[in-house]
């Protein structure tokens, strides 16, 4: 059915590839010219009279005598008005776009009146142009027409809720178009409003076919009206009068049907019916028509009919059921249709038929339904229409909502019936593809295993999967025959990354291009991602043009999980994860994309939080796996073989291994990690032994020392081997087999343990030395003691001795320590370069950049230029002699009869100056040095970040310094004479130093003083102005300009003073404050990577430490030119060529590691379902537990009607229990169930008293009949729940009449009892005694009265719930939950630890204001009240007792002692106990034979003598006393106690009085 349509348009509207909405240029003088020739309208031309109007007669058609044309013609009022005859067809007069004034929508959709005369066949072509050319309509996927009811629509809420849902979400998955009655009413109305609220109003299509007639102000759409823009008309949807409607503002296309009347209903019908045919039909492919669904919702007499035209078409029809009227009759014939197979016109015929009981029973709901608004002889008509629709009954499908399936899963399963058994299952498949249902296809297409697809079937299927992300789908193909390796050729691979979401990064950093994208384009994307560190493989020639279909990749998962990771499908790439060869590496990978897609969306200024926190998210998931893969690894694995899964090579990444890459990603909790961390310790010891402590090494860092140490043992590798080859040794062939490359690689994966002697030897006494100066270790230790004594040089050099560089006549001398200094700083620039070339990007000039973006390499870089620069300058200073030099006659080397002049100065001035700044930076190296130590490394690094944050901050602090600063020199300095510099300098200096409290009042006097007695001096003042005798700052304070400028420069101090040091400090604390925390929950991360970085560094640095450093370079440099232009000896070259033949190891120890990881990832899988699922199953049930409460009183509202029945069962009640004997409960001593020890401590029972069964018993009959058994009169809902909860038990399923125990039916339910609860009862209830206290205290009586006990089981009283059993409850019979209300006056403040009288109750509106106290529990989002179920031997009260003690005290975990003044501090309140409800509790939970119920009371703490001291019980996190002046934070159901209770108190209620009418709880 126009499929194949459907899923290419479904697919490009997902990509962002099919703008649909927009409309075709074209010619609007053109488009009326074609309106004027094609399309006509139905007017009335002949007047007669049918009654008189308020102003004038009206006609027959509906219009008063003024609505026709001029010059009409007018019949008597005996004449009978035909529409045939009495109507003609005129030019069209309403037509263009809508502008609705009165609705906020940006739509202005497409309108136009035709006449009912092309609701036929042939006419209805003339709108194909119409949609086609000038409205410009895209090609639909899927056509959804909806039929229901108007006027009288009275659909339950629910069930438009989930006909909206439905709907959008079907129309969204297909990109499908939707088709109305165009009315905003009813049905439509629901439309509407859900294409209103979708972001996606503007792709979606919703066509309204109206009638004319009954359009409310349809005067306004005439085009005569239009007086300003000819092409839209303004319209209003103002109240309409009866028996019309206005249209809907959210629709796109509107088709006004007129018949030249204005009353007559169903005028739209039969053109609705035509043009949805000749939309199928203009959108066919390959001759089958475009898709088409028809959806009842309700609906009236019109409904029938339009659903029986559309069943009539061959067009599949979705009925909700229990919506109402028409549905419901049509659902209910269905039901009574059965199939009967006649025999016409030579051939067998399947029909539905129903007999003529039901056939009745139908007529009665017709009759029962319609009566109102249709004739009598209407209803057989309908009765007729309703039989023929149930005749049709394989194409309707009936749609029930229970909350199992949405209604898009029953319109798809609706369209998949249409197909027929000989459609093609591709078109199937691919339908369910776009819905993204694979129950659908799993169920009617795979498991019946009646067709056998084809690889490139299959093929195709994954294809169309993967573009729209169905990762259920997915597997499901592969777990049915599909090979991803078979799939994923170079061309299918291209296919996909030319096919990219709009959306996705991959998309704007691949489509830069003019041409299509190649995987080319795709590899050198990811060496841009992994910042040049390895060389893709797909970045060869062949992958760039001339691709054939043969050419597969050994890695399908591994590439397929990349291709998600770009276009940000997380769920996707973690499936192709779980089969991925190297999934450690390829999980840091995506890891790594998904940050580079983080940091490109900044750079790309697209400021979506929401986009930035998934990417986030799924980066950290990824990392997070490879977390914990790799630690399942070191848990299963000897080191030697986890040592081997990090540091083998990988093929797939450019011979990266794990290791590099985890340190090129920079994933820094997977460097932290306990494998990587201690393969970076083997790294920083060497050779030697890890249990060498570091005072040992101290001490012998001087030779020959080192070769007391103990090393380990080294391997034999490839070059050992050869040579004793060579030498004419014997070798075995078991060293042959376990020679390594090289001794590092070998160690590092265990091979040195062996005590085989052809594969191991000890070092020799040269190894030892080499061992020992190439360790790391050693090369931090001695490079830091270099350092230091550089630094303890540099700066005797700059304090004491400042002429070490003497200029003489005799030439130049150096003294030894600056000798030094140079030397050490020359040698620092080797080691810079030797760092850049060691750099892990492959370009020259990113090594350059990655290195200076380390803060402490620019630092040094510009330390060393800055000594430069001074040395260069003292060289170029004569020496200057001082007297003190002279009077020691030590002259010889100074220059004779010279003194220094001001040039030489300078440059000495310079010189000095450079070189302390440079000796600062230098100090700062000492830092990256104590990164290494776990306590000060992360400080180090708070001292970075608060260092960004103070620079910040100065911004802020500026603007309050330049504003003060300006303004008060302005008032205490008004005329000065000085360079801007100076000016300048000083404010902001001054205002700079007021900040540390250099105030300087006395500066005011004097900048006063200064700043205006030279005015008096000067023609600046006018004569005219009084002078002062004298002009100090006294007298200036007596003058008007003085005194003003003097008071508002003090009042600017203070108010500066108050803001920078008061506020802006504070915030600056609080901002450190901030930081530090941050940097502290991350220190152990942030130790371990710079732990790396320290490592990784000194492993590539030189042997040799600074300034010797140097020879090491000169013999490096040495040695390359020697084997650069010298010609190797033929020994070497026979090394070389024997270690070449030797097998490699590496691609078997590849394949090793794969098998490893994979052994991993299924354990890591296993253990993440298992998590899941208990958690999942935790979840459930906590969450069922703290919900119970708030299902207390669902049915309160028929409280009047039960008030008879409460007074019938309270006097039945009271009967039963007197009717004991003394002897049978007084011979049965009451015993303390000690399995409910979870809720009932000991201690708290033993403060209670149980009580006896007499008083339990007594309770019952004396509780008043508050809210007691108002339960009673109603059917449970939520108890017929299935599956049950926690399980996948199934209910019987029950009908309405069938819930009673008094109706009779085959009644068959299973059987649940959950083993893995506490068992409080017996597995047989047979002894136990129900609707009494039993032997063991347990009360059996119910609050709602006296229950049946059939053959020894308790039977629910409202009912059957389809499962028989105690199932996931304790107990039999009822379960018993007390809710406590706790409550107290607000008071004044002043009544605390400062002695002050309260002020008294607070009120507001007259009323009392108080505070309830509410308990938050683990896993629930809202507040709750106290509450536990009921201990044996307890009354209700004691129940409510206890529940407070246990819960907000923790009372039985207190001592005997801490407990005496908790109970004294209870017991009082519970004096104004008072009961608000007991009631049975409707609960999924519940089964036949158990149940249960809840008793709910408020205890009020008048005189606060509850201890405040509280101690959080079991499951609770927090106790609050809450104020109610708002609403708190509980659950719905919850709110109806809280009004209760304040309606008892007579206090303030936030709620209003409407809500409390509501409720039953006013009065």
């Amino acid at each position: 059915m126009g499929l194949d349509q459907l899923l290419e348009l479904s697919v490009q509207s997902q990509n962002g590839c099919v703008q649909t909405g927009s409309k075709n240029d074209f010619s609007y003088t053109a488009f009326e010219q074609w309106i004027k020739k094609e399309i006509k309208v139905r007017e009335c031309c002949v007047f007669i009279k049918k009654m008189d109007g308020e102003l004038e007669p009206i006609c027959h058609c509906g219009n008063v005598r003024s609505a026709h044309s001029e010059g009409i013609q007018i019949h008597g009022e005996t004449e009978k008005w035909d529409k045939t005859t009495h109507t003609t067809l005129t030019e069209c007069s309403a037509y263009g776009k809508i502008n609705f004034l009165d609705e906020d929508t940006t739509i202005q959709p497409e309108y136009i009146r035709v006449a009912s005369d092309y609701g036929d066949r042939k006419n209805i072509q003339r709108m194909e142009k119409l949609l086609r050319e000038f409205w410009g309509c895209k090609q639909p996927g899927l056509l959804i027409s909806v039929i229901g009811g108007n006027k009288s629509f009275h659909a339950p809420h629910d069930v438009c809720l989930h006909f909206q849902h439905g709907l959008l979400n079907a129309a969204k998955s297909t990109n499908g178009w939707i088709i109305t009655s165009g009315q905003d009413e009813g049905v439509t109305k629901l439309v509407g409003d859900i294409i209103g609220r979708s972001i996606l109003t503007s792709k979606i299509y919703t066509i309204g076919v109206a009638n004319w007639g009954k359009t409310w102000n349809k005067e306004m759409l005439l085009r005569k009206n239009n007086r300003f823009n000819e092409s839209i008309t303004d319209y209003t949807t103002s109240i309409p009068e009866l028996g019309s409607a206005s249209l809907e503002p959210n629709h796109s296309h509107f088709f006004l049907v007129d018949d030249g009347t204005t009353q007559a209903s169903g005028v739209e019908i039969k053109f609705r019916g035509e043009l949805e045919f000749l939309i199928t039909k203009m959108y066919e492919k390959d001759g089958v028509p475009l898709p088409m669904i028809c959806i009842m919702l309700e609906g009236g007499s019109q409904s029938i009919e339009m659903a029986l035209n559309s069943l009539r078409m061959g067009q599949p029809l979705v009925v909700i059921k229990g919506s109402g009227r028409a549905a419901d009759i049509v659902c209910t014939a269905c039901e009574m249709t059965s199939f009967k197979e006649d025999f016409i016109d030579g051939e067998f015929v399947v029909r539905g038929v129903i007999n003529e009981e039901g056939k009745r029973d139908i007529s009665d709901m017709l009759e029962a339904c319609f009566s109102k608004f249709t004739e009598n002889s209407m209803i057989e008509k309908l009765l007729k229409s309703v039989v023929e629709i149930a005749s049709f009954k394989k194409q309707i499908t009936v749609y029930k909502i229970d909350g199992s399936e949405p209604l898009d899963f029953a319109i798809l399963s609706s369209l998949m019936k249409s197909i027929g058994e000989s459609a093609a299952r591709m078109r199937q498949l691919k339908l369910a593809i776009t819905w993204g249902h694979e129950k659908v296809a799993k169920e009617l297409i795979f498991e019946k295993k009646d067709y056998k697809f084809r690889p490139d079937e299959l093929n195709s299927l994954l294809m169309f999967s993967i573009i729209n992300r169905r990762v259920g789908f997915i597997r499901l193909l592969l777990d049915y025959g599909a090979d991803l390796k078979n799939f994923l050729t170079a061309p299918s691979l291209t296919k996909l990354y030319n096919i990219l979401p709009k959306n996705s990064g991959a998309f704007k950093l691949l489509t830069r291009f003019d041409r299509a994208v190649s995987l080319r384009d795709v590899g050198e994307l990811m060496e841009r991602i992994m910042e040049g560190t390895f060389h893709s493989f797909l970045t060869q020639e062949k992958y760039n043009q001339d691709m054939r279909e043969d050419d597969r990749f050994d890695n399908p998962y591994d590439l397929m999980m990349l291709y998600s990771a770009l276009i940000d499908a997380p769920d996707m790439a973690k499936f192709f994860w779980e089969n991925s060869r190297t999934p450690i590496a390829t999980s840091l990978i995506v890891h790594k994309i998904f940050l580079f897609l983080d940091k490109m969306e900044s750079q790309w200024a697209r400021v979506d939080e929401e986009m930035t926190e998934k990417l986030e998210t799924s980066a950290r998931e990824f990392e997070k796996l490879a977390c914990g893969l790799m630690t399942i690894c070191y848990h299963n694995y000897d080191k030697p073989d986890w040592i081997q899964i990090l540091i083998v090579p990988l093929k797939e990444w450019g011979g990266l291994n794990l290791f590099d890459l985890a340190t090129i990603i920079e994933a820094k909790n997977f460097i932290a990690h306990a494998a990587y961390q201690s393969y970076l310790t083997d790294l920083w010891m060497g050779q030697l032994k890890p249990t060498i402590n570091a005072g040992r090494l101290f001490v012998c860092l001087v030779p020959p020392l080192p070769i007391f140490l103990p090393y380990n043992k080294l391997p034999m590798t490839k070059k050992d081997l050869a040579r004793k080859i060579l030498r004419g040794q014997e070798i075995t062939t078991r060293a042959r087999k376990r020679v390594n490359e090289d001794v590092e690689f070998a160690s590092a994966t265990g091979a040195n343990d062996s005590d085989d002697g052809d594969s191991v030897r000890s070092p020799d006494l040269k190894e030892k030395l080499y061992y020992f100066y190439t360790s790391p270790v050693i090369k931090f230790y001695l490079n830091s003691l270099t350092y230091l004594a550089f630094l303890l040089l540099y700066g005797y050099g700059l304090l004491v001795d400042d002429k070490s560089l003497v200029i003489s006549q005799n030439g130049s001398r150096l003294e030894w320590q600056d000798l030094y200094t140079i030397v050490f700083v020359l040698s620092t620039v080797p080691v810079e370069i030797n760092q850049i070339r060691n750099g892990r990007t492959k370009s020259n000039l990113k090594k350059v950049v990655d290195h200076f973006a380390d803060t402490y390499n620019l630092m040094d870089f510009i330390a060393v230029c800055m000594f430069m620069v001074a040395f260069a300058l003292k060289a170029s200073t004569p020496y200057y002699c001082s007297s003190s030099k002279l009077a020691e006659g030590d002259s010889n080397d100074c220059t004779i009869g010279s003194s220094m002049n001001l040039n030489h100065f300078g440059s000495y001035q310079y010189c000095n100056l450079l070189s302390a700044l440079a000796f600062g930076i230098f100090n700062f190296g000492l830092m990256k040095k104590l990164q290494f130590n776990p306590n000060i490394g992360p400080k180090i690094v708070t001292v970075g970040k608060m260092a960004i944050d103070l620079l910040f901050f100065m911004f802020l602090l500026a603007v309050f310094t330049i504003a003060y600063g300006v303004s008060s020199q302005a008032l205490l300095y008004p005329f000065r004479e000085t360079s801007v510099g100076e000016v300048i300098f000083e404010l902001m200096g001054r205002s700079y130093l007021n900040v540390f409290g250099e105030i300087d009042l006395d500066g005011f006097d004097e900048h006063l003083k200064t700043g205006h007695c030279r005015a008096w001096d000067s023609t600046i003042f006018d004569s005219e102005i009084a002078k002062p005798s004298e002009c100090t700052a006294k007298s200036l304070l007596h003058t008007e300009v003085g005194r003003v400028n003097y008071y508002v420069a003090f009042t600017l101090l203070s108010l500066y003073l108050l803001f920078v040091n008061i506020m802006l400090i504070n915030l600056l604390i609080a901002i450190f404050s901030n930081t530090y925390e941050n940097v502290e929950t991350q220190s152990g991360i942030i130790y371990k990577t710079q732990r790396a970085e320290m490592i990784l560094e000194f492993r590539e640095r030189p042997p040799l430490p600074n300034p010797v450093s140097l020879l090491y370079f000169l013999f490096k440099t040495s040695k390359f030119v020697y084997r650069r232009y010298i010609k190797k000896i033929n020994y070497e070259k026979d090394l070389q060529k024997m270690i070449s033949s030797m097998p490699n190891r590496h691609s078997s120890m590849a394949y090793r590691s794969s098998l490893m990881e994979a052994e991993c990832r299924a354990q890591f899988i296993r253990q993440n379902k298992s998590d899941s699922g208990d958690r999942m199953i935790s979840h459930t049930m906590t969450k069922h537990y703290l919900d119970l409460s708030a299902k207390i009183n669902r049915l309160e509202g028929q409280l009047t009607v039960a008030t008879e029945n409460i007074s019938k069962i309270s006097d039945l009640l009271k009967q039963r229990v007197q009717g004991k004997t003394k002897e049978e409960t007084a011979s049965k001593k009451p015993k303390p169930d000690l399995k409910w020890t979870a809720r009932t401590p000991k201690a708290i029972l033993a403060h209670l008293k149980p009580q006896s069964l007499q008083q339990i018993e007594q309770s019952h009959s004396e509780r008043e009949p508050t809210l007691a058994t108002w339960g009673s009169l109603v059917t449970h809902s939520q108890a017929l729940t299935t599956p049950y909860p926690g399980t996948d038990i199934e209910r019987f399923k029950l009908e309405k009449g069938q819930i009673a125990w008094k109706s009779n039916f085959d009644y068959t339910p299973p059987v649940y009892d959950n083993e893995e609860i506490p068992q409080l009862d017996p597995k047989k209830p047979n002894e136990l005694r129900f609707n009494h206290v039993d032997s063991d205290g347990v009360d059996r009586i119910s609050f709602i009265g006296k229950y049946t006990v059939h053959e020894g089981f308790p039977r629910n009283p409202k009912g059957r719930t389809g499962l028989i059993g105690k199932g996931n409850l304790p107990r039999w019979g009822p379960n018993k939950l007390a809710v406590t209300i706790v409550t107290r006056y607000k008071e004044q403040p002043g009544s605390s630890d400062s002695g002050e009288v309260p002020g008294g109750v607070i009120n507001k509106q007259g009323q009392p204001v108080v505070e309830v106290l509410l308990l938050k529990m683990e896993g629930s989002p809202h507040y709750m009240f106290p509450q536990g179920f009921l201990a044996p031997s307890e009354t209700v009260k004691h129940a409510h007792q206890r529940v407070v003690l246990d819960l907000c005290y923790d009372f039985c975990n207190q001592t005997k002692i801490a407990q005496i003044p908790i109970a004294a501090s209870i017991d009082p309140i519970f004096s104004q106990y008072k009961e608000l409800s007991s009631s049975y509790m409707d609960d999924p939970m519940n089964t036949d034979n158990s149940w249960m119920e809840v008793s709910a009371a408020t205890v009020h703490d008048n005189q606060n003598a509850m201890s405040s001291d509280f101690k959080l019980g079991s499951g609770v996190i927090q106790i609050v006393w809450f104020t109610v002046t708002e609403r708190p934070d509980l659950h719905p159901n919850m709110v109806t106690l809280l009004r209760k209770t304040l309606t008892v108190l007579k206090s303030y209620s936030p709620y209003t009085a409407a809500e409390e009418a509501e409720s039953g709880l006013s009065g």
